[in-house]
């Protein structure tokens, strides 16, 4: 069987460079049998994405993507490829970048701000994350507990379903004030942390943690079933999308585009409509000018 193939962008300044921060990642690619590459100096093409089986965009900093690149990665998704995107707290905002630009077009959003919680572990709140509820689904199948820190919300949109999801309490959201230049309280809900969605004969997660990537024995790939879930999360990706599901896509999409036809035509038709009004009224003050 030809090996998988992961490419990891790097030309966007990401924070997931597989150095030593991240060797144990490292390690579960290579007993993956995955073969390996980086984008160091090329902006994203169809070219360089060609025999690409999963992309990765691990939590790009100060850098942009343009929307030929946000274009072509889009296309190479859609027509089999597999994607991998991860944000940090402060999402686009912080990071100082257009991830999101990207995100939508797979159903999400990466929120600009950093989830905290208050449990037994941590009496007096903290932005580690202790996940132990799962929604039934392949990739977080028999999983107990993934921790996440410091993390953002992701915002799902039709068609993204989520992963990783906290409780609903003791559960709060803070937003960056740049006037203040500290975080403030917003909300008090559950949160989504990471999802999943299926675009085409391609797959998608988000995540909005690079943490769990990392060597860190309290939060990062070495603790609880944080391995286990990365693990499954790419054993999902590189399988093929079914076909039920690519053609699930494909009506989906065509009764988006009957929907906004059927809108235009509305639309010109009002157009039409009131063109005629005005014609009629403007027929109408011509002659009761003529009769005066």
């Amino acid at each position: 069987m030809q090996r998988k193939t992961i490419l990891f962008d790097l030309n966007h300044n990401e924070m997931l460079t597989l150095d030593d921060e991240f060797s144990d990642f490292l390690k579960l690619l290579q007993n993956l049998n995955l073969k390996i590459k980086k984008n160091e100096n090329k902006d994203l093409t169809k070219k360089n994405l060609e025999d690409v089986d999963v992309l990765v965009l691990g939590n790009p900093i100060d850098d942009y993507f343009s929307n030929i690149e946000i274009k072509d990665v889009v296309n190479y998704v859609r027509v089999g490829g597999n994607l991998i995107l991860v944000s940090e707290y402060g999402a686009d905002f912080l990071q100082k970048t257009n991830l999101n630009d990207l995100a939508t077009n797979f159903g999400f959003i990466f929120e600009k701000n950093l989830i905290k919680e208050q449990n037994s572990h941590n009496q007096n709140c903290s932005s580690i994350l202790h996940i132990q509820e799962f929604p039934a689904n392949d990739i977080v199948s028999g999983l107990r507990e993934v921790i996440i820190g410091g993390a953002c919300s992701l915002f799902l949109k039709k068609g993204a379903k989520p992963l990783l999801q906290t409780n609903e309490n003791n559960i709060w959201s803070e937003i960056y004030n740049n006037t203040s230049e500290e975080w403030t309280k917003d909300k008090e809900q559950q949160y989504t942390i990471a999802a999943y969605s299926n675009f085409g004969q391609g797959k998608v997660v988000a995540l909005g943690d690079i943490d769990i990537f990392c060597s860190d024995d309290n939060i990062g790939i070495n603790s609880l079933d944080n391995q286990k879930f990365l693990q499954n999360t790419i054993n999902w990706l590189i399988e093929p999308v079914k076909r039920p599901e690519v053609m699930s896509f494909i009506l989906d999409k065509l009764g988006e585009l009957q929907h906004g036809v059927k809108e235009i035509q509305n639309t010109i038709n009002n157009l039409i409509e009131t063109m005629s009004i005005l014609e009629t009224r403007i027929s109408y003050l011509e002659e009761k000018n003529k009769g005066e």
